[in-house]
Formats: structure tokens, C-alpha cells, sequence
């Protein structure tokens, strides 16, 4: 379980140094010839878009599993692990939209 949340810091810690990039590196840039750094904002726009669907669907059909439950299917917990799931997605498309703001340009 440590290294998963290791590996998810790890991750999150290269997102923000990917999106927030240091001074040096900025200055560096900025002496070549200008171009948009667009291809950073339409790839965390579309991983936005694409974690807020997997998201939905993660949602979906945990509930289409306690349905079963609820209407005498007997419920026995097999799909609990949607749940967390859904909400690890839910927090990376807000983390991607969040990044994706930060980089967007005018």
C-alpha cells in the first residue's frame, strides 16, 4: 500500500513539475525562437476529459452492482472497489483540469 501512495506522489510531484516548470528552464526557453506550448494543454485537457469518463462509467456501474442488491440480486460486495476508484479518477481529472488552466494561453 506504501508504494502505491509513493507512486501516485511521485507522479503527482512530476504533473506539477511538468506543468509548473522552473525558472532556469523557462529562461532557456525563452531565448529560441518563440513557439505555443500548446501540445501540454490539449494533452491534460483530453486526459481530463478522458479520466471524467472513466469516472462516470466507474460510478455507473457500481450502482448498476448494489442495484442488483437492492432488487433481491443479493449483494455480496464484489464491486466495491469501483468506488475508490471512481474517486482516484474523479481527483485526476480535476488535477488535469486544474493543470490544464494553468497552461492555457491569452
Amino acid at each position: 500500500m506504501i508504494f502505491k501512495i509513493l507512486m501516485l506522489l511521485l507522479v503527482v510531484a512530476g504533473l506539477v513539475y511538468w506543468i509548473r516548470q522552473p525558472l532556469g528552464v523557462q529562461d532557456a526557453a525563452s531565448r529560441g525562437p518563440a513557439r505555443p506550448r500548446r501540445p501540454a494543454f490539449v494533452a491534460l485537457c483530453v486526459a481530463a476529459a478522458i479520466a471524467t469518463v472513466a469516472s462516470l462509467l466507474s460510478v455507473v456501474l457500481w450502482m448498476g452492482s448494489v442495484a442488483g442488491g437492492v432488487t433481491g440480486g443479493g449483494y455480496r460486495g464484489e464491486a466495491d472497489f469501483l468506488l475508490p476508484v471512481a474517486g482516484s479518477l474523479l481527483a485526476l481529472a480535476v488535477a488535469c483540469a486544474v493543470g490544464a488552466f494553468f497552461k492555457r494561453r491569452g
